[in-house]
C-alpha cells in the first residue's frame, strides 16, 4: 500500500470530519428548538476532533517506529482519549441545561466511526500497484 494513497485517505477523513462539524454548526444556527441536543453533539464532536487527529495525524506510518516506543505511543493516545471522554461527560452532566450528555457521547463516538469507516474502505481496497511477496 502506498504512503501517498494512505495520506490522501487520511486527508479525506480529516476534511470530511471538519465538514461534518460545519454542518453541526449550521444545525446549531437553524435549529433553535434543539439547541441543547445540538450543543451536546457539538461538544462531543470537538472531542471527536481530537480523536481524529490523535488517531491519524499522530500515527507512525512514515517513521518506522517499532517495539516499546510504538506501544508507549499507543498507550498515551488511548489514555488521553479516555481522559477526554471523561471530561466531556463530566461537563455535559454538570451543565445538563446547556449540553445533552447522550448527544455529547454520540458526537465523541462519531470521530471513531469516521476513522474506522475511512480506513476500513482503504484496507478492503488494496492498491493495484502493490505486489504481495
Amino acid at each position: 500500500m502506498s504512503v501517498d494513497r494512505l495520506n490522501k485517505r487520511l486527508r479525506a477523513i480529516t476534511i470530511s470530519w471538519l465538514v461534518f462539524i460545519g454542518l453541526t454548526v449550521l444545525a446549531w444556527i437553524v435549529l433553535a428548538d434543539w439547541r441543547v441536543a445540538v450543543n451536546g453533539l457539538l461538544l462531543g464532536e470537538l472531542g471527536g476532533l481530537y480523536v481524529v487527529f490523535s488517531m491519524i495525524r499522530q500515527g507512525h506510518h512514515n517513521n518506522n517506529t517499532q517495539g516499546a516506543a510504538l506501544f508507549a505511543s499507543g498507550m498515551v493516545g488511548m489514555f488521553t482519549r479516555l481522559i477526554l471522554i471523561v471530561l466531556i461527560m463530566v461537563v455535559s452532566l454538570k451543565f445538563r441545561a446547556v449540553f445533552n450528555p447522550y448527544a455529547a457521547l454520540i458526537g465523541y463516538l462519531l470521530g471513531f466511526v469516521f476513522v474506522f469507516v475511512g480506513l476500513y474502505s482503504y484496507a478492503m481496497n488494496p492498491s493495484d500497484n502493490t505486489k504481495e511477496k
